[in-house]
């Protein structure tokens, strides 16, 4: 009698178990992928041992998150520098199979991080930026990928109609001919560290040309190729700016133009002059505008601050550093 009762019991948790287990299963291949697009690509593959039909789902997820570190942690071998190459190939080999292979489905997010995997063929990130611009990408990250030499950027990325988000920190030159109108549907914008442009102009038609353009992170170790930098736009509704270095090495001019600017963050270390136009609609400011490097940093940040502050008047939110308060008070 305990022997019956005991395998009913058995049998009965078999079945909820198996209940369990196929639940996630049963689910629309639709909702499947939207699930998966939440995990990284690596653990997304992963998911092709589950059963038959999760072999191929993977292949169907609307999103490509690939980071070089996830490949250095499974390489193993003695010799550092044949591990280091050996690593990035294959890192460089399965962006390149997954981006520009046979797959046609719309993606909708590319994120690729090569941070620490040293230099490379800049070859790459171009087929990259052009698998993605005919796949539809809304939401374009290409990260850490130091190219050999500075490369310019493919100018299929202007004309792309999709691309909503663009991040890019890797070592491209970026060159805007004139045009009316580029990347038409494009919110947001972050150049990095390596990003560089051409000249003058080309940073201007960049920033002027995107029609709806609303938040703009811009961060350099130098000036980008630059003397002045012209930021004119009627949409933006954010600007960070991120300039390290000293005066020598970085943008002289920076002009600001933009009526519509709720939020303006500003650290910088060696830009000689701003240009303001017109800044009424600031609600939310935080600067550190003050030159620790050059010989009188106080003096510095009180031309800067002044000009500044005279123009955000209707601010709601200032956050001052401590060398740009020091400033204030001179």
């Amino acid at each position: 009698m305990l022997n019956n009762n005991k395998r009913q019991n058995h049998k009965k948790q078999a079945e909820v178990s198996d209940s369990e287990e196929d639940r996630l299963s049963k689910l629309p291949e639709g909702i499947i992928t939207q699930i998966l697009s939440f995990l990284s690509t690596r653990e997304s593959v992963q998911t092709s041992i589950l059963s038959t039909r999760w072999k191929y789902i993977w292949s169907s997820v609307p999103a490509l998150d690939l980071t070089y570190s996830d490949f250095e942690s499974k390489a193993y071998s003695r010799d550092v520098n044949f591990r280091k190459r050996n690593v990035r190939d294959n890192f460089l080999n399965v962006v390149d199979r997954l981006l520009t292979g046979h797959s046609q489905h719309v993606l909708d997010k590319v994120h690729i991080d090569g941070s620490s995997s040293g230099t490379h063929d800049g070859s790459h990130t171009n087929a990259w930026i052009c698998a993605g611009i005919k796949r539809n990408v809304r939401k374009l990250h290409l990260l850490g990928l130091d190219s050999i030499k500075p490369h310019e950027l493919h100018q299929s990325l202007l004309s792309s109609n999709a691309l909503v988000i663009l991040k890019l920190d890797l070592n491209v030159i970026l060159n805007f001919p004139m045009t009316s109108t580029c990347f038409p549907n494009l919110k947001v914008l972050k150049l990095e560290h390596l990003v560089t442009f051409k000249d003058d102009t080309s940073a201007q038609n960049l920033i002027s040309s995107c029609p709806v353009l609303e938040d703009l992170f811009i961060s350099r170790n130098g000036s980008h190729n630059l003397r002045t930098l012209n930021l004119t736009s009627w949409s933006l509704k954010k600007l960070v700016l991120r300039y390290y270095g000293t005066s020598d090495d970085t943008v002289q001019i920076i002009v600001i133009d933009i009526p519509a600017l709720e939020t303006l963050d500003i650290k910088d270390e060696g830009t000689q002059e701003y240009l303001v136009r017109d800044l009424s609609c600031i609600i939310n400011a935080k600067l550190d505008v003050s030159n620790e490097l050059c010989d009188d940093p106080i003096s510095y940040g009180t031309c800067l601050f002044e000009l500044l502050i005279k123009r955000i008047f209707n601010v709601k939110s200032l956050q001052l550093s401590e060398l740009t308060m020091f400033a204030s008070l001179k």
